[in-house]
């Protein structure tokens, strides 16, 4: 790898995340040219964390993996300002993530564009997949007692979600990890390119925006290490920086909804009003409940995905909702962690280093305490996932400065429709846990209105406790209609020498999680790259 301070690339790749990754390393590969990574956070092996295959909750846990925002106050959810961070890191949120990997369903790529579709992706997930070497994780006596419990309400078992079928299935999903590793797109992919004299990355630096010569892209102006300078592309800048840094960041270079831009004074590049539009992602709940004995499972392995909604907009046998097991002795100090100052400080206080500190302090010291500790062991939840939300939130800039986050509206439950999947979906879970091997196991909700069988109570307490699934996408959607600023090859339409590559582009959410999709956009977008250049 060149530590030189090269002043031009083929191509600027702008974010080191899954997408980034997996562009970078196969642009080297095919040798088509010099390439340039980007990346705001830092190297990986500076946080070991990152690469372990056990590491994810610490990684969770640390600031210098993770990029924080909030939401502005959410109307539908009692005014709640919510958290909305992502990875970073080289590796970006798959990083930092559970390491679930699937690709979803059939049914959902249906409703993505033309080129699209189940048999034009399936080569492209295949060919990570060969790299990532996924696989799930053997069972344990708590998680064969919560499958025969979701059999008995109606689930059908199945291990690895990966033919594109999920409905009414619950079973083992496969994982993208390899003994003590986590296999991402840089283990997997990027890692052996580093030496490569035709790449250059560069961590701890910041794109303040996008560089235009008329309607061209001609490279970026960057911060590296606290310096500001200007990197050419010959060819292409490919933005990869997620689907809420890619929208602020072509806004900030004068690419988004003119009026929007005039009124912070940035000089209008091109007027599309679909930039930062169409924000959406999967709102969850984990519904906890005290065993009698600690639970005996460490990782998110046990998936189930169905339809709980039969009125929404959906072909028939289409799922709407995810449901997780999770294992509370091993995420829960961590995500207190993250989530605990979030919830508990408002506004510019979050952002507070001290205030921030006294609330971790005292997150550890109360889930350090015997009894609490004791009770967290026994503590098992199924977390519900809306997985295909019909609410659509917007992100627009707050300023000019590319450090100050993006005013984000999350809209979750803008939609009435989605709060009845929702309800729908909890009234399952709690059949789920009241079937005998786990009322035997030990089921006490933690929340008491679980005990209620009134949804208008369940409603309280979802948008008191509801959060992000971190499956932020569709802020710079694909498709052939003019209203989805980006092509079906990935290119920023009415502009050219750039392309986006990253969730922001997924026009509708799949029901399942976006860290393989997402890697599946990365990787097709070199076959367009490589198609346009020949």
């Amino acid at each position: 790898m060149s530590q030189g301070n090269h002043q031009n690339a083929d191509y600027i790749v702008v974010g080191g995340g899954s997408a980034g990754c997996i562009i970078a390393a196969r642009l080297l590969q095919a040798k088509a040219g010099t390439v340039v990574l980007i990346e705001r956070g830092d190297r990986s092996e500076a946080n070991p964390e990152t690469l372990s295959a056990d590491g994810f909750k610490y990684a969770f846990a640390n600031d210098k993996v993770m990029l924080d925002r909030l939401s502005i106050p959410q109307p539908e959810c009692n005014g709640r300002t919510l958290y909305a961070g992502s990875g970073s890191v080289i590796g970006g949120s798959g990083a930092v993530n559970g390491m679930v990997y699937t690709r979803g369903d059939k049914l959902d790529f249906e409703q993505w564009p033309a080129g699209w579709q189940w048999a034009d992706i399936e080569p492209a997930f295949q060919a990570l997949e060969q790299g990532l070497r996924i696989r799930h994780r053997e069972g344990t006596t708590f998680t064969e007692k919560a499958l025969a419990a979701a059999e008995a309400v109606g689930f059908k078992r199945k291990h690895g979600m990966n033919d594109g079928a999920l409905c009414g299935f619950m079973g083992y999903n496969d994982m993208n990890f390899e003994g003590e590793e986590r296999r991402n797109t840089y283990t997997a992919f990027l890692r052996e390119q580093m030496n490569n004299p035709a790449f250059t990355m560069h961590t701890k630096s910041v794109v303040h925006k996008v560089l235009f010569e008329g309607d061209r892209a001609v490279g970026i102006d960057v911060e590296i290490k606290g310096k500001r300078q200007t990197i050419h592309a010959n060819k292409e800048v490919i933005l990869c920086a997620g689907a809420l840094e890619t929208p602020k960041l072509l806004m900030l270079s004068g690419v988004g909804p003119a009026d929007h831009l005039k009124s912070l004074g940035i000089p209008v590049v091109k007027d599309i009003q679909s930039i930062g539009a169409n924000l959406h992602d999967h709102p969850n709940v984990a519904m906890f409940y005290q065993g009698r004995k600690p639970v005996d499972f460490g990782y998110p392995q046990v998936y189930g995905f169905d339809r709980f909604n039969p009125d929404l907009p959906l072909p028939e046998g289409q799922a709407d909702t995810c449901m997780a097991w999770m294992s509370a002795p091993v995420t829960m100090q961590q995500s207190m962690r993250r989530m605990g100052p979030a919830t508990m400080l408002k506004g510019k206080q979050f952002f507070n280093p001290v205030l921030r500190f006294l609330v971790r302090t005292a997150v550890i010291i109360a889930t350090s305490l015997p009894p609490v500790n004791r009770m967290i062991n026994n503590l098992y939840g199924i977390v519900v996932i809306l997985g295909k939300p019909l609410s659509r939130g917007t992100l627009r800039l707050a300023s000019t400065s590319v450090k100050e986050p993006a005013l984000i509206d999350l809209a979750y439950f803008r939609d009435p429709a989605d709060m009845d999947t929702m309800l729908n979906a909890i009234a399952k879970a709690r059949e789920i846990a009241a079937h005998q091997g786990l009322k035997e196991w030990g089921n006490k909700p933690l929340a008491g209105q679980l005990n209620s069988s009134k949804p208008e109570v369940w409603k309280k307490w979802v948008l008191n406790n509801v959060m992000t699934t971190f499956h932020f996408c569709g802020t710079c959607s694909m498709g052939e209609e003019a209203d989805k600023p980006v092509d079906t090859a990935l290119r920023l339409k009415g502009l050219k020498g750039l392309r986006i590559a990253d969730a922001s582009v997924i026009p509708v959410i799949p029901v399942s999680a976006l860290n393989a999709p997402s890697m599946m956009i990365g990787y097709r977008a070199v076959d367009f790259i490589l198609a346009d250049n020949r």
